[in-house]
């Protein structure tokens, strides 16, 4: 179960990264947040993997979205 712990510190690392308005802490947060949900998917046992990758995906989609908001 070791993996949850690192996908549930990853999406709190990006939903932190979301509230914050500096532009240098959110990209900060969306980093460290991928590197722990890329390292929670490589322990996720294969039966929890797909639902996870939605997850992950929808999560760091969204900082996508954001961040080409703020350019426009």
């Amino acid at each position: 179960m070791s993996f949850a712990l690192f996908i549930g510190l990853g999406l709190g690392a990006i939903a932190w990264g979301l509230r914050t308005t500096e532009e240098v802490v959110r990209l900060s947060a969306a980093i460290i947040g991928a590197i722990l949900l890329i390292w929670g998917l490589c322990l996720t046992p294969q039966m929890f993997l797909i639902g996870a990758e939605i997850l992950t995906v929808i999560a760091v989609f969204r900082i996508c979205v954001r961040c080409c908001e703020c350019d426009g």
